[in-house]
C-alpha cells in the first residue's frame, strides 16, 4: 500500500481476540442497533476516518453495506463464528471488560492492517487469526471502513482508579518519563490520544485491560507488528504500574464535552485540538 490520500475511506482496528485473564460471561452485546447505511455515510468526510492510503476501491454505498454483511457474519467464508458483533457489538463499542476492544471510529487503515497481520501471523491470536484468513481483502477493507464510520456513544468505566495513578498516567502520555526513556505517547497517539491516521490508533476511550495487555505483549515478544519496532522498544522500558497507569488514563480521556465527567479534575489532561 501507499502512503497517500485516498478518497473516501474508513476502518478501525478489529482485535476481537486480547486473551485477557477475564472469565467469559456472554457479554450482553445489543446486535440490533447497527447503524444504517445512510447514517455512516455522513462520517466518511471524517478525517479521523480517511485511509490516506491506496486500497482496492473507494467506500462508496457498497463497500459498507458489505461491511456491514461481514460484522454480521455475512463474509464468504463466514458463519456465526465469524460474527464481529458477537464480541465488538453491531456499533464497535466492544466488550466493557476490556477483552475486546472498542473499534468505533478507530484509523481505517490501521484496522486493515491488522486483520492482515493477523492473516499472515504477525501479529498471531488464537481467536483473531483464524477469522482473518477466512476473510478476503475486499472484506477486511469493508469491515475496516463500516466500523470506523460508526460514531458510538462510550461504555461507562467500572469502578475507580487512583487518582496518584491516572496522574503518573497523564504524565507518562503527555511528556514522558526521561528518566526511563519513556518517550511522550502524544508524540505519535495526537493530542489526547486521539490517534495519527493512518497508522496509529487512537487511545482515547479505549479500555485500560485491552492496552494494558497489548503493552505487555509488545513488552515480551508476543507482539511485534509495528514500524521499526518502535512500540516494542517503549514497552520495554516500562513496568506493570506504568502500564497500568497510562492505560487507565487514557480509559478516560474523551472529547472536550466529556473530559471534565470522566477524568477527576485534578488531573492535568493535555488540550485536545481539532
Amino acid at each position: 500500500m501507499t502512503q497517500r490520500r485516498f478518497a473516501k475511506t474508513t476502518g478501525i482496528a478489529a482485535t476481537l481476540g486480547a486473551i485477557i485473564a477475564v472469565p467469559f460471561m456472554g457479554w450482553a452485546q445489543n446486535q440490533e442497533t447497527q447503524p444504517a447505511i445512510a447514517a455512516l455515510e455522513a462520517n466518511l468526510t471524517d478525517e479521523r476516518a480517511l485511509f490516506n492510503a491506496t486500497v482496492d476501491a473507494t467506500v462508496d454505498d457498497d463497500l459498507l453495506e458489505l461491511g456491514q454483511l461481514v460484522a454480521m457474519g455475512g463474509a464468504e467464508n463466514g458463519g456465526s463464528g465469524m460474527a464481529c458483533i458477537t464480541c465488538h457489538g453491531a456499533n464497535g463499542t466492544g466488550d466493557g471488560s476490556g477483552a475486546f476492544p472498542r473499534l468505533a471510529g478507530q484509523a481505517g487503515w490501521y484496522t486493515y492492517k491488522q486483520l492482515v497481520d493477523y492473516a499472515s501471523g504477525a501479529r498471531p491470536n488464537q481467536v483473531m487469526s483464524g477469522i482473518a484468513q477466512r476473510l478476503t481483502e475486499r472484506e477486511m477493507e469493508a469491515v475496516a471502513a463500516y466500523y470506523a464510520a460508526i460514531d458510538a456513544p462510550y461504555r461507562p468505566i467500572p469502578g475507580e482508579a487512583d487518582v496518584s495513578l491516572l496522574q503518573w498516567g497523564g504524565q507518562l502520555g503527555a511528556v514522558g518519563s526521561a528518566e526511563k526513556g519513556i518517550p511522550a505517547c502524544v508524540n505519535c497517539h495526537g493530542p489526547s490520544g486521539m490517534g495519527n491516521p493512518p497508522s496509529v490508533p487512537y487511545l482515547a476511550g479505549q479500555y485500560a485491560n485491552y492496552m494494558t495487555y497489548q503493552l505487555q505483549l509488545w513488552r515480551e515478544g508476543g507482539r511485534d507488528n509495528d514500524a521499526m519496532n518502535v512500540m516494542s522498544a517503549i514497552a520495554s522500558k516500562m513496568t506493570d504500574e506504568d502500564m497500568r497507569a497510562v492505560s487507565e488514563y487514557y480509559a478516560r480521556v474523551r472529547p472536550v464535552v466529556d473530559v471534565v465527567e470522566t477524568v477527576p479534575a485534578s488531573i492535568d489532561t493535555p488540550e485536545i485540538t481539532e
